[in-house]
């Protein structure tokens, strides 16, 4: 495995290949930029996250209760996506329909109930068929990324919150996503993490002012490095897991990248800060509103930095 600091590249990212998973906040980031930018997001993987918009820019009031799934009026959640989208502030609803998604919450989940995502599945039945979303909410887990990799056991609740249920929930996303797989790369990666500027797609060069880190990370594959056409996944970490906090942890070891070095697909894993101002002392991806009323739309600043990003990894051809 190669290491190197360079500034974000870009490569032959293929039509309709740019998916994205994420993890409690990240669950919800993920579900923000598929709803927001659907012209541009093909395929969508949520863990323990929930329904679209679901704190309404209050925090403690619907914060508490998208966390419960108590009380969340998953119908006002649908007209408001409608709402911004007949007003052109996220992409046509029209492109969520047809798109793979991958839902997982557990059923020991004391931090995002299951009630909460069985929110999102009604949220995403108004938009889309049952038959697209593959929904795991049987598995006797805790709050974490679900990952073979990990020696965490599936039930605990603990740093880094990365738990080994005995399933490969990478391999079933990403084929869900992409087709066929080839073999997981078990042995030596091939390809190179690369540490990059993050500060160059934040607004006024400030990742800070939106609690984003200074630096991301992104895993290019060999062949993806020499121009063979290849699939871009955003990968979002969720609260307490960003490089600040638990180093790459979460970089090399969420499962993604054996699959992804066989299967040309090259990874990009932003991260975010903890922070006071805003206030975000855990790093959480902005889900409730703590950069700005608009952080769920096309032009909530970390919306607007992540797919920045993802244009450049794709020399500017993806449209958003």
């Amino acid at each position: 495995m190669a290491w190197g600091t360079s500034a974000l590249g870009s490569y032959n990212i293929a039509p309709n290949s740019v998916t994205v998973a994420g993890i409690s906040s990240g669950g919800y980031m993920a579900v923000q930029l598929q709803v927001a930018f659907s012209r541009a997001i093909y395929g969508t993987a949520v863990m323990a996250g929930g329904a679209y918009y679901c704190a309404q820019d209050d925090e403690a009031y619907w914060g508490t209760a998208c966390a419960t799934g108590n009380g969340v009026p998953v119908s006002s959640l649908v007209d408001y996506t409608n709402q911004q989208a007949a007003a052109g502030a996220i992409d046509p609803v029209s492109n969520i329909a047809g798109k793979p998604i991958y839902m997982f919450s557990g059923m020991l989940d004391t931090v995002n109930y299951q009630a909460t995502m069985d929110d999102l599945y009604s949220y995403y039945g108004s938009f889309t068929s049952t038959d697209n979303i593959t929904y795991n909410n049987y598995t006797a887990a805790e709050h974490a990324w679900i990952t073979p990799d990990s020696v965490v056991p599936c039930s605990y609740l603990e740093a880094p919150f990365m738990n080994n249920c005995g399933f490969d929930a990478e391999q079933t996303f990403l084929a869900l996503f992409y087709g066929a797989l080839n073999a997981r790369n078990n042995g030596t990666l091939g390809g190179s993490f690369i540490q990059f500027n993050q500060n160059a797609f934040c607004p006024h060069s400030n990742c800070a002012a939106i609690s984003m880190d200074s630096t991301g990370w992104v895993f290019v594959p060999k062949n993806c490095a020499q121009g063979q056409a290849c699939r871009l996944l955003v990968a979002l970490h969720g609260c307490s897991q960003n490089q600040e906090t638990i180093g790459t942890t979460f970089v090399q070891y969420a499962g993604i990248n054996e699959w992804a070095d066989s299967n040309n697909i090259i990874v990009l894993y932003p991260q975010t800060i903890n922070a006071t101002v805003p206030y975000n002392p855990y790093g959480c991806w902005d889900w409730w509103g703590y950069t700005n009323g608009n952080y769920a739309l096309k032009s909530g600043p970390q919306m607007a930095a992540i797919m920045a990003e993802v244009n450049k990894l794709a020399g500017g051809s993806v449209q958003f």
